[in-house]
């Protein structure tokens, strides 16, 4: 008798398939983007110009979308059913670990925190303080990856790192600035969750 092989493997499956680390930009305008090629081009500028990217990063990263779950308690309930559980909140976030650590990078893990330079541009100064201000929360922070046929991009908004900042260094090695950024609402009246997820196919 043959050996039966139940699997979900199809020819579309290496069609579908989320590959490699991506890249992490901070406000990156990409609503002109209407299909893989154009944002291709977009990403391909943000690179060259440095002005929105984070850099290189080492091990990949996390994204994580977990509901805050609570269930209707009543008596004479014994399981849950639809419509007992409510959905008090949810928390978003993205993590990964940073292998570029510049001043921006270091004052951007650290909310409350500025940078100075010298008149000749050659010291930058960080400073912290103990206050979060609006300006200190990343309008969007957005991780794109690459797709078999395209691009997959996750927009954060109002991002701000939590961890704070674990600068790990070591003997003939790197030094590492892991980063956990968490999405926020702009108002109390969002209904909508601070977060976008975008595919982008190939033109057709």
């Amino acid at each position: 008798m043959a050996q039966k092989n139940t699997t979900g493997l199809r020819p579309e499956t290496f069609k579908r398939l989320q590959l490699n680390a991506g890249i992490l930009l901070k406000d990156f305008a990409y609503s002109s983007a209407t299909d893989a090629a154009a944002l291709a081009t977009l990403i391909k500028t943000a690179k060259e110009t440095g002005t929105a990217l984070l850099g290189a990063t080492r091990g990949g990263g996390t994204f994580t979308c977990t509901p805050e779950t609570r269930e209707i308690e009543a008596d004479g309930k014994r399981n849950a059913f639809v419509g007992s559980t409510i959905f008090d909140g949810w928390e978003i976030k993205l993590s990964t670990t940073l292998l570029e650590i510049t001043p921006g990078n270091l004052a951007m893990a650290l909310p409350g925190a500025s940078v100075a330079d010298d008149t000749g541009g050659k010291m930058h100064t960080l400073t912290l303080t103990n206050n979060v201000d609006s300006a200190d929360y990343i309008s969007n922070l957005i991780w794109i990856g690459d797709t078999s046929e395209g691009y997959m991009l996750i927009d954060l908004e109002n991002a701000l790192n939590t961890s704070g900042v674990t600068m790990t260094y070591t003997d003939k090695g790197e030094g590492t600035l892991p980063v956990e950024f968490v999405a926020h609402a702009a108002t109390l009246n969002d209904d909508t969750m601070p977060f976008k997820i975008v595919h982008f196919d190939k033109a057709t």
